[in-house]
C-alpha cells in the first residue's frame, strides 16, 4: 500500500476523472446542489504535507492540522465527494525561508503549487466542474465561505445560483444604498477622499441578528423540508426578505441586491436558535425551495463521518503530497463504491416484481 502512494507511477488525476464520470452517470440531475466545504485532519507531527496551526472543524479549535477542501454532488437522493484538495499554507509558501523550502523538498511537493485562499480553491473546483458539464441547480456553501463577498461575486459572475449562510453579525442595508463619487477637483485640506462615500440620508445598515429578533410571530412560515426513517418531517421555520449587503461599503464596493433568509428551530430547552442565508435566486422564489435547497448541504455531515470513521480518511500516517492526494482518491472510491451499491440495491427494492435485469 505505502508503494502504491507514494512510489508506483499512475495518473491520480485520471483515475478521479474516470470515478466522476461513473458516479453521474447513476446520479446527474438538473436539480442537483453542489456544495463547499472543508474538513480538518487533527496532526501530532509538524513534518506531514502543508500541518499548520489553523482552525480545525474537527476538532472546533484552531490546532495541528491539515485541511482538505472539498466539493459534494447532491443528486437523485445520493450525496458522493466530487473532488478534494489539501489547502497550502502560508506558511508552507515562502521560498524566502530556508526551513519552509526544506519542508517542500521533504515532503516532494511539486514547484507550482503554492498558498491559494479557500474561497479561490473553491472557485477553482466550481470552474472544474462546469468544464466537466456537470448538471446542478445551485451552489450551497456554510457561514465560513458565505460571508465573503469575493466568494459570493465569483459565483455571480459565473452565473450560478446559490444559497449561502452568513454570520450573525453580518451587516446589510434595508434600501439600496447610494454613494457620491469623490471629486478629483475638490479642493480641501487634508487627505483626498479616495472611495465613493455613502449619502448620510441613507438608512444605516444593520446586523442580521437585529433582523432576525425584530420578526413578528405572526411571520414566519412552517416549511416541512424532509422526512427522516420513522417519516417524521422535519419542520423549519422562516422567513424571507429583500437586502443589500453592506460588506465593503466604506470603500463603496456594495453590488448585490439578495434574499435574506431567517430560520428558526427550537432548541431542547424552549429557546430558539436562529440561522441567516444570503441567496441570489429570483425574485419570485418561494422561501420553501431556497430552505430546502441549503439543507442538502447537511448530506456531507453523514458522508465525512463515513469517510472517516468507516473507511480512513483521516487515517493517513504519511507525509508526502503525494501520498496524501493519492490516499484521498482511494477512500473516495471506496465511497463511491458503496453508493453504487445501495443505488443498485434501491433500483432493485423499486423493481416490478416478476422484471428481470437483462443488464
Amino acid at each position: 500500500m505505502q508503494r502504491l502512494l507514494t512510489e508506483v507511477k499512475w495518473d491520480r488525476d485520471g483515475a478521479f476523472g474516470k470515478y466522476r464520470r461513473r458516479m453521474l452517470a447513476d446520479t446527474a440531475d438538473p436539480q442537483a446542489v453542489v456544495v463547499i466545504d472543508d474538513t480538518g485532519f487533527p496532526k501530532k507531527g509538524r513534518h506531514s504535507v502543508c500541518v499548520a496551526r489553523q482552525y480545525c472543524g474537527s476538532l472546533g479549535k484552531v490546532d495541528n492540522c491539515q485541511i482538505g477542501v472539498s466539493m459534494t454532488y447532491v443528486g437523485q437522493g445520493f450525496a458522493w465527494p466530487y473532488a478534494m484538495e489539501l489547502f497550502v499554507p502560508q506558511s508552507w509558501d515562502n521560498p524566502d525561508d530556508p526551513h519552509c523550502v526544506e519542508k517542500r523538498m521533504k515532503t516532494y511537493m511539486p514547484e507550482n503549487v503554492h498558498y491559494k485562499e479557500k474561497w479561490r480553491m473553491a472557485l477553482d473546483l466550481i470552474d472544474q466542474a462546469r468544464a466537466d458539464g456537470v448538471p446542478h441547480r445551485a451552489v450551497v456553501a456554510d457561514a465560513w465561505y458565505g460571508t465573503i463577498p469575493e466568494f459570493r461575486q465569483g459565483l455571480d459572475d459565473r452565473e450560478e445560483s446559490y444559497v449561502v449562510g452568513v454570520y450573525s453579525d453580518t451587516q446589510v442595508f434595508l434600501e439600496s444604498p447610494l454613494f457620491v463619487q469623490p471629486d478629483p477637483q475638490e479642493k480641501k485640506r487634508g487627505r483626498k477622499r479616495k472611495y465613493p462615500k455613502l449619502i448620510e440620508t441613507n438608512p444605516v445598515p444593520v446586523t442580521v441578528s437585529d433582523l432576525g429578533r425584530c420578526v413578528s410571530e405572526g411571520d414566519w412560515e412552517h416549511l416541512e423540508i424532509r422526512r427522516d426513517c420513522r417519516d417524521t418531517p422535519l419542520v423549519i421555520e422562516a422567513v424571507s426578505r429583500r437586502v443589500f449587503p453592506a460588506q465593503g461599503y466604506r470603500k463603496g464596493t456594495t453590488h448585490e441586491e439578495v434574499w435574506l433568509i431567517i430560520e428558526r428551530r427550537k432548541k431542547d430547552d424552549g429557546t430558539y436558535e436562529l440561522r441567516y442565508f444570503f441567496s441570489n435566486m429570483p425574485q419570485d422564489m418561494p422561501t420553501l425551495e431556497m430552505v430546502r435547497l441549503f439543507h442538502e448541504r447537511f448530506w456531507i455531515e453523514q458522508g465525512y463521518q463515513q469517510l472517516k470513521e468507516e473507511l480512513g480518511l483521516d487515517h493517513h500516517e504519511g507525509r508526502s503530497w503525494t501520498g496524501w492526494r493519492r490516499h484521498v482518491l482511494l477512500v473516495i472510491l471506496a465511497f463511491g463504491y458503496l453508493t453504487l451499491q445501495r443505488i443498485q440495491e434501491k433500483n432493485a427494492y423499486s423493481r416490478p416484481s416478476g422484471a428481470r435485469d437483462w443488464e
